[in-house]
């Protein structure tokens, strides 16, 4: 080797070092498990079973829980291996598909796994909700890979709102440049345990303090309170957009994990524009004559005269369009004039002029819909949906509780819209010819109902709403006043679902209003299927109604789930004597001799009334024989003494 050749290895091996040594660094890091990110998915056992379960933290991997209130996800669980029965749905998106701001079973994943359910009773069905407030395509796309080595059958999207104010969106306050191939970039990148060890240290040094609890989200992640409907940063924001869906798209192609993708909801009647620009005319006197036009169309408005309002109102519209407030004016003219199509024209122009666009533009659902043509995608027109429920095909309070989120039945509606695409993709076999969907949503009640609007009631009196100063007790129940109470204990205080819908239903109890303290109960099945309790209570209430027929059937809900299957079988036992099924109640009570849960005391009654079915069924020499053997092993027996005398021939 030359002198060259030596100096050019050198150099090389040189130049090497640093490199060599942050791999050797990474491998040390992984081996002993140390700066890992955030998971997306923890293995949990529970009940001898293998589960992986949701990490709820996961959003620690975009936002800094020194500058904003991380947004959780619900830590559902599923199991590690698939069963043949077993079909496995990822609903993906932010806070609309988390089901905000309503908790547990409201949320269309929950309905939706309900519907499924009652639909097609032969599979096992896990519709995973991994919804994240505030975040956008940036997050779901980082998370996908994750997502699609947990074998889906199917993934659901509904996304867009957020493109421009959530995580790593181009007016957010959680920003890491424009480029939307960079920001890919960095996310992978994170994934390095060095890179996650420098986050660390840089984050030890950093001057902040913890986000307090109750800090809004909502205003924390605005950067820019003025993104222009068509300028540079809205076009760029819709390029990325489109780019994330396509490349999200493309992978579960390859993955051959089918895609349902729907386009976008807004309130668009009873929401006017957060911000509106204010027309700066060159001249004037075009100014002037905008401004008294604007006024005479509110003059007017205001009389009721809305014909002529809109006139004036198309007046200042000719001298200059730009303003999203004007946009909504026109609109509420149109509507209040019964011109549905003339509103909705308006109305859809004010929300996509919105200085704060918390709403998608109509252009980011027109990007949905040509992604899931191209890419082979089933598209769900979900506005079609909510526009044909609305009346006068206007989308406002009457499905809507903010913005964009829906209320419970706009949830159920998103649930029931997905329910049929699946239906139609004919992804599943053998559905029960008889189920139909109800009407409204499955066991939702005054309770779900108050959390929710209760959550929102303060959010929605603040920036960037208009702002009024209220408080909790400023608020009007939903329904039921007891409802209302439990909910602000629970959003205050007790923080445990199921426990206020179980201090419901006590109440209801405690009226004898039996109906309502079931669906309360059941609220809490739809959402947590595999827990026995709800089923058991439910049984309880038709016992105490006397209805033996829907105890047996709720008990017998509750079998498959409970540690304690010899007394659940014996009280199947009953119900079935008590409706004179003497054959279905001597089998029943054969079983649950046969599980170990039951004791000695327990066991001696059950063959007891086991001796009585028989004889209620005519099978005198079986009775009896069962009575000789219990006081063969306990001659004090005095009951069973009694009754094989009343036998005896």
């Amino acid at each position: 080797m030359n002198r060259y050749s030596k100096k050019f290895v050198f150099t090389v091996l040189t130049a090497s070092l640093p490199v060599i040594f942050f791999i050797m660094l990474e491998a040390i890091f992984r081996l002993f498990g140390l700066f890992q990110q955030e998971p997306f998915i923890r293995e949990i056992s529970q009940g001898g079973r293998e589960y992986y379960q949701l990490n709820q933290w996961v959003a620690k991997r975009y936002f800094d829980s020194g500058k904003v209130t991380v947004p959780g996800l619900q830590p559902e669980k599923f199991l590690k291996g698939k069963t043949p029965q077993t079909f496995r749905i990822f609903c993906l998106g932010e806070s609309t598909t988390a089901g905000f701001p309503f908790d547990c079973q409201v949320p269309f994943p929950a309905q939706l796994r309900y519907l499924l359910t009652q639909a097609y009773p032969q599979y096992h069905f896990e519709v995973i909700n991994v919804g994240i407030s505030a975040i956008n395509s940036f997050t779901v796309i980082d998370l996908l890979p994750d997502i699609l080595a947990r074998e889906p059958d199917l993934i659901l999207i509904y996304m867009g709102h957020n493109e421009f104010y959530g995580a790593y969106g181009s007016a957010s306050t959680i920003a890491i440049g424009q480029s939307d191939g960079f920001i890919r970039f960095y996310l992978k990148l994170q994934k390095l345990h060095i890179v996650q060890m420098l986050k660390r240290f840089m984050a030890l040094f950093s001057s902040s303090t913890p986000a307090p609890s109750h800090r809004n989200l909502m205003p924390s992640v605005i950067k820019d309170q003025a993104v222009y409907y068509g300028g540079e940063k809205y076009r760029r924001t819709l390029r990325a957009f489109q780019n994330n869906l396509i490349l999200i798209l493309k992978q579960c192609a390859e993955k051959r994990v089918p895609v349902i993708l729907s386009n976008l909801v807004s309130n668009l009647r009873d929401l006017p524009p957060f911000a509106s620009a204010n027309p700066a005319l060159a001249e004037a006197r075009l100014e002037t004559k905008y401004q008294q036009a604007v006024a005479a169309g509110d003059s007017l408005f205001a009389q009721q005269r809305y014909a002529e309002s809109a006139a004036a109102y198309r007046q200042a519209f000719t001298v200059d369009s730009s303003a999203a407030q004007l946009w909504y004016k026109l609109g509420q003219a149109a509507a209040a004039w019964h011109d549905s199509s003339a509103a909705a024209y308006y109305f859809y122009g004010a929300k996509d002029r919105d200085l704060i666009p918390f709403r998608a533009s109509e252009e980011i659902n027109q990007i949905i819909g040509v992604a899931a043509q191209r890419q082979q995608a089933q598209f769900v027109n979900m506005q079609a949906a909510f526009t044909q429920r609305s009346p006068h095909g206007l989308i406002g309070n009457n499905i809507m509780v903010d913005h964009l989120h829906p209320d419970p039945n706009g949830y159920y509606l998103m649930a029931t819209t997905f329910y049929e695409a699946i239906r139609a993709a004919n992804m599943l076999k053998n559905a029960e010819a008889n189920f139909r969907p109800a009407a409204t949503p499955y066991f939702v009640t005054d309770l779900d109902w108050d959390i929710g609007l209760l959550k929102i009631f303060e959010l929605t009196h603040r920036w960037p709403f208009p702002e009024k100063p209220v408080q909790f007790d400023d608020y009007q129940p939903y329904g039921d006043p007891v409802a209302t109470a439990i909910a602000k204990t629970y959003l205050l205080a007790d923080n445990v679902w199921s426990r206020a819908h179980y201090k419901m239903a006590e109440e209801y109890l405690r009226r004898k209003d039996f109906e309502r303290a079931r669906r309360e109960y059941l609220a809490v099945s739809v959402f947590a299927p595999d827990d026995p309790y709800p089923y058991q209570q439910v049984a309880k209430t038709y016992e105490s109604e006397g209805a033996w027929d829907q105890r047996e059937i709720y008990l017998k809900k509750t079998l498959p789930f409970s540690e304690q299957r010899g007394m659940i079988m014996y009280q199947i036992a009953m119900a079935q004597w008590q409706q004179k099924n003497f054959a279905a109640a001597c089998e029943s009570m054969t079983k649950a001799l046969n599980f170990p849960d039951l004791n000695a005391a327990q066991k001696k009654n059950a063959r007891y009334y086991l001796a009585g079915f028989y004889a209620e069924a005519g099978n005198f020499v079986h009775a009896r024989e069962i009575l000789i053997a219990l006081l063969r092993e306990d001659p004090n027996f005095q009951p069973a003494r009694i009754f094989l005398q009343k036998l005896r021939p």
